[in-house]
């Protein structure tokens, strides 16, 4: 049931219409030409960054590549993209008391720089400051094959964790309870992967789950 709920909010994004079709821009929300959204594309010598289609070629689930690939898109239904579609009260992130936009929820928010901070530490990596950074990788699926199911799955893991906290009202604890999640879900992501990247897989997750399970610290 869990999964079918989140398959049926993923498909709430996509709007059907019985209007007849016209021309649109496609790089604004409202299908209309503006040079501030032309800009905002006008990277990697002017095209679109071909990450966004590579990530169907990432060794994740279906779901979170549709998940991913909405993420890129800024379609996701955060509450700033809500806000557009109606009018909310309450704009702020789940975790923090910012406004919620995907940026802020995935890598602005002092919940999920502590986590991708974190997440760096056991790729031995930098990584997690903005979309592109995690983007850039997926060009490189076979040479950072561990990474990006270890980001895919953060980035899952967050977006789950925040819809349980603004549907199910579940308390929110510390980032110990996403590492451990992420680390579940990567290993079950496994059987995905190549044998060969099976066992730099298990020490990424050793690290993950060693993170995880450390007592908390208690500031005198």
């Amino acid at each position: 049931m869990n999964d079918w709920n989140e398959v049926v909010q993923l498909a709430s994004t996509i709007t059907f219409s019985f209007e007849e079709d016209t021309m649109i821009w496609r790089f604004s929300s409202n299908g209309v030409y503006s040079s501030q959204s032309l800009y905002k594309i006008i990277n990697f010598r002017g095209v679109m960054p071909v990450h966004i289609s590579a990530v169907w070629s990432l060794k994740i689930p279906p779901r979170v590549h549709f998940f991913l690939w909405l993420l890129a898109k800024n379609k996701l239904l955060t509450r700033d993209n809500l806000n557009i579609r109606q009018k909310l009260d309450d704009v702020r992130c789940l975790f923090c008391t910012e406004d919620e936009s995907i940026h802020h929820l995935f890598f602005d928010c002092v919940v999920s720089r502590q986590i991708w901070y974190l997440i760096s530490e056991c790729l031995g990596v930098n990584i997690g400051a903005n979309f592109i950074s995690i983007g850039t990788m997926w060009l490189s699926n076979k040479r950072f094959l561990v990474h990006n199911v270890i980001t895919s799955a953060t980035l899952w893991g967050l977006w789950k964790l925040r819809n349980e906290l603004c549907f199910q009202n579940t308390p929110w604890r510390d980032v110990r309870l996403i590492l451990m999640r992420i680390a579940i879900m990567a290993q079950n992501w496994l059987f995905l992967c190549p044998k060969q990247e099976m066992e730099p897989m298990a020490q990424v997750l050793s690290k993950l789950m060693a993170i995880a399970t450390r007592p908390r610290r208690i500031s005198g």
